[in-house]
């Protein structure tokens, strides 16, 4: 059982088809989380690799929600904020949008949001 938000991203430098590669939407959450590092301290945070199964993520959400970045949200998370869905897989729910995680992140972190 999570305690808090959790963020689950690709850690950066992986390898596909013989290529070094970033996520480019793992690397748009870091740096937010680099604008507004007291962001970071409010998360647990979680580098998975490549392949999948992802299985921290197949765990908590199933096999069809393991695409990241991915907020799973804690049992004291506040409510969704405009402009963000909260899905749901068993007990646990979750964003999985990039940039609605961020907007969610801003707004309940009390930082600027995107524009």
């Amino acid at each position: 059982m999570l305690t808090r938000d959790t963020l689950f991203m690709l850690k950066p430098g992986f390898e596909d088809q013989g290529r070094v590669c970033f996520c480019p939407y793992a690397a748009q959450v870091a740096g937010f989380l680099s604008y507004y590092p007291q962001v970071r301290d409010t998360l647990d945070i979680v580098e998975l690799g490549w392949p999948r199964p992802r299985k921290p993520l197949v765990d908590l959400l199933g096999e069809e929600n393991q695409a990241t970045p991915i907020l799973v949200l804690g049992p004291d998370a506040a409510p969704a904020p405009e402009r963000v869905t909260i899905a749901t897989h068993g007990e646990y729910r979750f964003i999985a949008k990039t940039i609605e995680v961020i907007r969610y992140l801003a707004a309940t972190r009390g930082v600027p949001g995107p524009h």
